[in-house]
């Protein structure tokens, strides 16, 4: 056999089997950089690699992953951001892999265990339909068993409707009335888990990775024995691995855990046909105390949060623990159920409701008692059916919580991404995860800037914090689509002021001939997306979800514009607690924090420019504070060595070069 050095060569060098497919090209940074994960995997060890766009990273890290797993009867984790890569994985790269390699591979998807139907509750459901669910609810539910029997992994995703919320929370895998134990071989959940231990490579999600990392209880192994993880779209750690880690209830919550026992405005529940009222009573009277308690933590957000719908708690005992007794009364009502011999009840659906009575119980009173000094405590107001209001905690910072147990000699953690450096250097990002100890590579792009891709940045219009900025911006926005002629992607961080201007220059780009779409809310990103693609006289305002997983090669986008400088406003109280913390420590927050994040989020914008050798453009950067503040130097050095023009308020261009 092949060493697995050897057997890269044969896929990826200049004569390797990739090049010789239709549409690809040797490229030595993919060959590179499967090398070092090859390298990191062997040696058993963590590793980092800046890969940008156009050097085939997903097939980097792929082959060799999957040559190791293979070999070594490991398994491996690859794990994403987005739902749009996943799907490229599975649908583009996955094909490719395995006309590459001579053996195969068993390669599958695992998502959280709510997405999949579980036959065991559906049959629950079906019995009790009566004091469960309205008859509309009752025709999903039909429609429901009917695509059971047809469907090959239960994802919700493929139920050709969209179910309510409390059909499919009554039908879907839940912890303890799902299980190996109560289910038989025909449940999709315990299916998709059964394929996911003998598979060789495993798809999922960051959040359901940490989400399922918090609760692993053994250091040997991250999810499944003997096995290795590669992180995509790594970018994103710190903000995903925060917020699964931590903890979350709301109102909603607590009362749909009330609900599925009574819900005394429909009649429904588990207790809606027993004779005895008790346990209705008792019911009534969780709800009536959580809406109160949750009532309470509306009105204080309110009057010390101002015009802010989150509000940091730095202090225990916000409010009066008015509800977590009565939960505890109703736990042991639906307990004295459970040990009846004589209820007529399903026992594994009273001790799931049960289950999640105590979870709501636990987290309330943690978030009051505020026991854990390393997380960051925050109410949040949200609209909804319920006037929500969610509780949240989050390690302030996840070097030091996750860090230490997810980075570990002995074990291999690739992380990768198109956009990781600050100025070259991978450090800021290993400080921010604590993978200080992990090896690092930053590749080289494989496209050519100075010939593809040029950059103008502007001088003369007023800072944003700076009286005239709002028409200065307006103006120069105008004098950049004209540039071009369109085909431009704007880029905002602030919705107020992209609708302000969108207004101000409709009628100015129309009458160009230029169609204007905005990202206001009344259509969905994917189709503002598609319609920009199909139209090569148009512009894209957009907001924070188009810095990033935008792909619109060719004659649609030749032009990126970004208004302004990407720092992040620090009214989150986790970003708010954790700069903090890094002035607590003797740092800078705002050049150990703030500034580089703004970098790494500009290169995410400049990065939706070109995305293949045969695409060309122009970047403008609207903000002048890039060429009058000191720090503006970081952002244009860690910007691609391309031209370089500054654009004067009357018009004329500056050569920088």
């Amino acid at each position: 056999m092949n060493s697995l050095s050897d057997s890269l060569e044969e896929v990826f060098s200049e004569k390797g089997t990739l090049p010789s497919l239709a549409g690809y090209e040797f490229r030595p940074q993919q060959l590179a950089m499967a090398d070092a994960i090859a390298g990191a995997l062997q040696g058993e060890h963590s590793l980092i690699v800046e890969a940008p766009t156009g050097v085939g990273k997903s097939l980097a890290y792929l082959v060799p992953a999957i040559l190791f797993a293979k070999r070594e009867k490991r398994k491996a984790i690859v794990s994403t951001h987005t739902k749009n890569l996943q799907e490229q994985l599975l649908k583009k790269d996955l094909s490719i892999v395995r006309a590459l390699m001579s053996e195969p591979f068993d390669a599958v998807t695992l998502k959280g265990r709510k997405n999949y139907l579980c036959t065991t509750r559906l049959e629950n459901a079906l019995r009790q339909q009566r004091q469960l669910f309205d008859e509309n609810e009752f025709d999903q539910l039909l429609r429901i068993k009917e695509w059971s029997l047809v469907t090959d992994d239960g994802d919700v995703e493929d139920l050709p409707f969209s179910p309510s919320q409390n059909v499919w929370q009554q039908v879907c895998s839940e912890k303890g009335a799902c299980s190996s134990s109560i289910c038989t071989s025909r449940c999709p959940f315990q299916k998709a888990r059964g394929r996911a231990r003998s598979a060789d490579l495993v798809i999922m999600n960051h959040a359901l990775f940490f989400t399922l990392f918090a609760m692993q209880e053994s250091e040997e192994f991250f999810l499944f024995k003997d096995d290795f993880v590669v992180f995509d779209e790594a970018h994103t750690l710190e903000q995903v691995a925060g917020t699964a880690v931590g903890k979350s209830i709301s109102r909603t919550q607590v009362l749909f855990a009330i609900h599925r026992l009574f819900n005394p405005a429909t009649q429904k529940g588990l207790f809606a046909r027993m004779r005895v009222k008790r346990y209705r009573e008792k019911a009534e009277e969780a709800e009536h105390a959580a809406n109160s308690f949750f009532n309470d933590i509306d009105q204080v957000v309110r009057n010390l949060g101002g015009k802010s719908t989150t509000l940091r708690v730095r202090a225990p005992h916000l409010v009066n623990d008015t509800v977590t007794e009565v939960l505890q009364r109703l736990q042991s009502e639906v307990q004295v159920l459970e040990e009846d011999e004589k209820t007529k009840l399903n026992k594994e659906e009273l001790a799931a409701a049960r289950r999640l009575l105590w979870e709501a119980q636990i987290l309330i009173h943690e978030f009051l008692e505020q026991p854990d000094k390393s997380l960051t405590y925050w109410a949040e107001l949200a609209g909804g059916r319920y006037s929500n209001v969610l509780l949240h905690t989050a390690p302030t910072s996840v070097a030091d919580s996750i860090g230490p147990k997810l980075i570990r000699e002995g074990r291999s953690v690739i992380l990768t991404g198109a956009t990781l450096s600050v100025n070259g250097s991978l450090a800021y990002f290993q400080q921010r995860i604590g993978a200080m100890n992990a090896e690092t590579l930053v590749l080289d792009s494989p496209f050519d800037f100075r010939r593809q891709m040029s950059i103008v940045l502007t001088r003369d219009i007023p800072a944003p914090d700076e009286d005239g900025y709002e028409q200065g911006l307006q103006e120069a926005l105008y004098r950049s689509l004209s540039r071009s002629q369109g085909k431009a992607l704007v880029l905002f961080t602030s919705s107020r002021l992209m609708r302000s201007v969108a207004e101000a220059l409709r009628e100015r780009i129309e009458s160009d001939g230029i169609t204007l779409l905005v990202q206001d809310g009344r259509t969905t990103r994917h189709r503002l997306l598609e319609a920009f693609k199909a139209d090569v006289n148009s512009v894209l305002f957009g907001l924070d979800s188009f810095w990033m997983g935008v792909d619109v090669p060719g004659e649609a986008l030749e032009h990126v514009i970004i208004t302004k400088l990407p720092f992040a406003v620090p009214d989150h109280p986790l970003v708010e607690s954790r700069m903090e913390l890094i002035a607590q420590r003797g740092g800078n927050a705002f050049f150990d924090y703030t500034l580089p994040e703004a970098v790494l989020k500009l290169k995410q914008g400049v990065g939706r420019l070109i995305r293949s050798k045969t695409d060309i453009g122009l970047i403008s950067i609207l903000d002048s504070r890039i060429l009058r503040k000191q720090y503006g130097r970081f952002f244009v050095q860690s910007l691609p060595e391309c031209h370089v023009d500054v654009l004067l308020s009357d018009g004329t261009v500056l050569d920088l070069e």
